[in-house]
């Protein structure tokens, strides 16, 4: 086991929900990788051998409060669930706030964040105010697939929510994501959005089978080239418009991006033994709640574990607030953080499976 080094600590007194709690500042690292991690510990202000939960980012460079267009849902998340008698660690991504980006970032996949994650266990467990048999990891959206990753590596994970957590590959994740909404333009014609959707499995797949960055690259300027020969002047106008999705994928050619295509999260919830409890959003567009949903069962019964509970929630969006489309460009107009049920569903099983 690596060491973990603690450093300075700066104690705050807070109030919240009526309960008087403690939030203090703290830091350790991942030597592996040449990683400090800062991040936020709270706990109840009275009591002891608390149980703990580290809460898990999704994609993209995240500070410790998951802030995305304003939003602040893991500073709700972990202010919520402290005034329920939890301890909760919240950190910066790295890159992001006071974390650093450590060795090789270029390089970086989910399986470096993963064990970001477990040096955090590693730091809880030497805090004598925690019960280091009832540590557990609340993952959002990339942060669910993280999450069972860990616990499929560590007896150390008591318990794991899933938050918007993927059950089936990127490579079926983003085919979906990226032809829905051309699907959804009635200007186009049928045979382009078929010839659009074989041009996204071809990408994919090659994506799968790159060994580089390069490689990558090469491939998806080979096949865009033949994709666009392909369509008729017609649909070449309709192509015009979609020069936003080649960059996407571009910028999903770098290590991360081809793991994430390429990885199976079954592959790790199939050997987790640990009580899990698995939400999604009725209206989530990111990661498609029935499909998602389904693979998390597929890989809990993989495993024989009986400890688990799935639901769909509805009218919540991928960052589970409420939504009328559930759609993207509708989050930053949403002023609610995170829908209240979401909170009191996760407080209420996190307090029976800690019991």
């Amino acid at each position: 086991m690596k060491k973990v080094f603690i450093l300075t600590i700066l104690a705050i007194q807070v109030t919240f929900a009526q309960n008087t709690f403690k939030s203090e500042e703290v830091n350790y690292w991942n030597t592996t990788d040449s990683v400090h991690i800062f991040g936020t510990l709270t706990m109840p202000e009275n009591g002891s051998k608390f149980p703990a939960v580290i809460l898990i980012t999704g994609s993209g460079i995240q500070d410790r409060d998951e802030t995305i267009l304003g939003h602040k849902p893991f500073k709700v998340i972990a202010e919520y669930l402290t005034g329920r008698g939890f301890a909760v660690l919240r950190v910066d991504d790295r890159g992001a706030g006071k974390t650093t980006l450590g060795r090789n970032p270029k390089a970086m996949t989910s399986e470096n964040f993963a064990y970001d994650v477990k040096c955090g266990i590693d730091y809880l467990k030497t805090r004598s105010e925690i019960n280091s048999k009832k540590i557990g990891l609340i993952g959002h959206s990339e942060g669910g697939i993280i999450a069972p990753m860990v616990a499929a590596k560590s007896e150390d994970v008591a318990f794991i929510v899933s938050l918007a957590g993927t059950g089936v590959s990127g490579e079926v994740i983003l085919q979906k994501q990226l032809t829905i909404p051309i699907e959804a333009i009635p200007e186009f014609s049928a045979t382009f959005k078929q010839k659009y959707a074989v041009y996204m499995a071809h990408v994919l797949r090659a994506y799968k089978q790159a060994e580089s960055q390069a490689d990558a690259v090469l491939s998806l300027d080979k096949i865009t080239k033949n994709w666009k020969d392909s369509l008729s002047t017609e649909e070449a106008k309709y192509a015009s418009n979609l020069a936003n999705v080649y960059y996407t994928l571009k910028n999903m050619s770098i290590d991360w991006g081809r793991f994430f295509i390429k990885f199976d999260p079954k592959t790790a919830i199939s050997k987790v033994k640990c009580p899990i409890l698995a939400l999604n959003g009725s209206k989530d567009h990111q990661v498609f709640p029935e499909e998602n949903l389904a693979g998390i069962e597929e890989g809990l019964k993989m495993a024989k574990n009986k400890h688990y509970k799935i639901l769909k929630l509805e009218g919540l969006n991928h960052l589970f607030q409420h939504a009328e489309t559930g759609l993207p460009q509708e989050y930053a107009k949403i002023k609610e953080d995170f829908a209240p049920e979401a909170l009191q569903i996760m407080g209420d099983w996190l307090i029976k499976t800690t019991k």
